[in-house]
């Protein structure tokens, strides 16, 4: 699930780059949507992971995650956050994104 993960990752990336050659309407809501199925199968991937999740080194009070389950958990952060950017820049709030 991990190597999953990057590949959707590069997915975005270059779903990002259609939308940055041509910043139309109608393919800013192509990468919306497109943004949004990405960032649902990612927490999908987050809560289907069936592999160990945390290290078998514990501090005290600390849980320390396994670096397969990190991909994961970073990869859909940061789709979730760029989702939220598309969102704004198509709204027109703040063009942040693609400016």
């Amino acid at each position: 699930m991990p190597f999953l993960a990057i590949i959707i990752d590069a997915l975005a990336v270059g779903l990002f780059h259609v939308q940055a050659l041509s910043l139309t309407h109608s393919i800013l809501l192509v990468g919306i949507i497109g943004q949004a199925i990405i960032s649902i199968v990612l927490l999908l991937f987050c809560f289907q992971y069936n592999g160990p999740r945390f290290t078998r080194y514990h501090a005290i009070f600390v849980r320390y995650l396994t670096i397969r389950y990190t991909i994961i958990i970073i990869s859909f952060i940061v789709n979730v956050l760029v989702l939220f950017l598309y969102i704004l820049n198509y709204t027109g709030i703040n063009p942040l994104i693609f400016d």
